[in-house]
């Protein structure tokens, strides 16, 4: 399993994952007006791909410039969501699946507008278990529209039975009659459910006026339903599929951050190794020329404040220095064992972070991920490897496989919601401070620092000079 989180160029990273599709791509989002996605789609329908897209129906997407009639044209299918100015949210996370093994979830709206916004997206390789789960969903919500059959209301079973029950009771045999209907008209035809079973059996007794047989068998159906209502209840598995999905993207994005603070921190430790013997040099001439002027120009109150200021900046910058260098520095690993650092690093974040795991757990896992992380910013490879041996043996469960509480799992999911967007905002802040642009725009840390090495070292001469002067 591959997981990485963007939240730069998002729509070019689902442009070319459209683009290599081979066999199929599966589409439910809330709101779809970007026409270059739509032409890509159109296209891989048009070569044979089996493009399915779930959206709105709704006047965002209705009053939208593109022309939705062209993806059935070239032979994909496109099944709007919603009627009569109502609409089914298709999860807070828009999801793709690709040839069933590529999925791609996150906050971003697949819109024209979406591009100018902070969002992010979430690219899975190879977790089919996951992959499975949203399949599943797409199925749900396409069928409750398009194959109403497919899926059994089993609260409108209940209530008819109720209501069949009552007219039983006031031995009302016309309305008992259309109570058996009503009730038939809610069993599919070709239905695998066993529990449907006793339903006919029940309405098999009422057809041959075997009341009370049929009453003792509603009674039972009702009261056993009611017990375990809570299990059917057909928004409990969006939600705890949306959770684990935001439970990824949390994951995602701080492994994001980490990586990001971690090339920082190297930066920042080869700068000391570099260049900071020279800087330090460079600041004590510096000194020593700003006192050689302060001492010439004793009444002038700025070169006094310039010396100072020099001094302070030597000695500040000198015990900087000593103090790095006496840091414990990362273990060296080499390209490929650096990989292999990142992937099961990547791995072992997903089974134990904190924001993943149901309460009573949380203090654990958050020691657990600390010393992961602190082996990861190390690079010590083994204990990254001993402590995803250790996770893998299942160690923590998801909140969103263990909780079934509807009221529980919406807070949870607000919780989480809250948290991605934080996560976002944070990247997004690095990512504008000056250090990671600096960074982000050297291609070669050791050209950048023989460069500088060569700039520092003529600075160097330059003040040498003037100390002798």
């Amino acid at each position: 399993m591959k997981s990485q989180a963007y939240f730069e160029k998002i729509h070019k990273h689902i442009e070319n994952n459209l683009k290599i599709s081979k066999t199929s791509i599966r589409i439910a989002v809330a709101w779809f007006t970007d026409t270059k996605l739509f032409d890509i789609l159109c296209q891989k329908a048009k070569e044979g791909i089996h493009v399915e897209l779930l959206i709105a129906n709704h006047e965002i997407n209705l009053e939208s410039n593109i022309k939705y009639r062209d993806l059935t044209n070239n032979g994909g299918q496109i099944f709007w969501i919603g009627n009569e100015g109502a609409y089914a949210p298709l999860m807070h996370n828009k999801f793709c699946i690709i040839d069933n093994t590529t999925l791609i979830f996150g906050s971003y709206n697949w819109t024209r507008k979406a591009k100018s916004n902070h969002e992010s997206i979430t690219v899975i390789e190879e977790d089919y278990n996951l992959i499975l789960d949203f399949n599943q969903e797409f199925d749900k919500i396409k069928n409750k529209y398009y194959n109403p059959n497919a899926e059994i209301d089993w609260i409108k079973i209940v209530i008819r039975l109720e209501t069949l029950l009552n007219v039983i009771k006031l031995e009302d045999l016309e309305d008992i009659n259309y109570q058996i209907d009503k009730t038939k008209s809610l069993i599919p035809k070709n239905h695998s459910d066993k529990k449907l079973d006793s339903i006919i059996i029940i309405l098999n007794h009422c057809t041959k006026k075997e009341f009370s047989q049929a009453v003792i068998l509603i009674q039972t159906f009702t009261s056993d339903y009611k017990k375990i209502s809570i299990y059917n209840d057909p928004e409990i598995p969006a939600l705890q599929l949306e959770i684990r999905s935001l439970e990824y993207q949390i994951s995602s994005l701080s492994d994001e951050k980490t990586d990001i603070e971690k090339n920082i921190r190297s930066f920042e430790l080869k700068y000391n190794e570099e260049l900071g013997g020279l800087i330090t040099k460079i600041l004590y001439y510096k000194k020593i020329v700003a006192e050689k002027i302060a001492k010439e120009s004793k009444d002038d109150k700025q070169k006094q404040e310039e010396y100072e200021e020099a001094k302070f900046d030597y000695e500040d910058f000198s015990k900087s220095y000593n103090d790095k260098l006496n840091e414990p520095k990362p273990l060296v690993l080499n390209e490929e064992k650096q990989n292999e650092l990142k992937k099961n690093y990547r791995k072992a974040t997903k089974l134990c972070h904190p924001d993943k795991v149901t309460e009573d757990q949380k203090e654990l896992a958050t020691k657990i991920f600390t010393d992961l992380k602190n082996a990861y910013d190390n690079n010590d490879l083994e204990k990254v490897n001993q402590l995803l041996i250790n996770l893998e043996k299942g160690l923590f469960k998801s909140q969103g496989e263990t909780i079934n509480e509807k009221d529980k799992l919406k807070i949870i999911l607000e919780n989480l919601i809250r948290k991605r967007n934080e996560l976002e905002e944070m990247l997004l802040s690095i990512k504008n401070t000056d250090t990671f642009n600096k960074i982000s725009n050297i291609k070669s840390w050791n050209n950048y620092f023989k460069d500088t090495k060569e700039e520092f070292t003529r600075i160097l001469e330059e003040l040498k000079t003037e100390t002798i002067v």
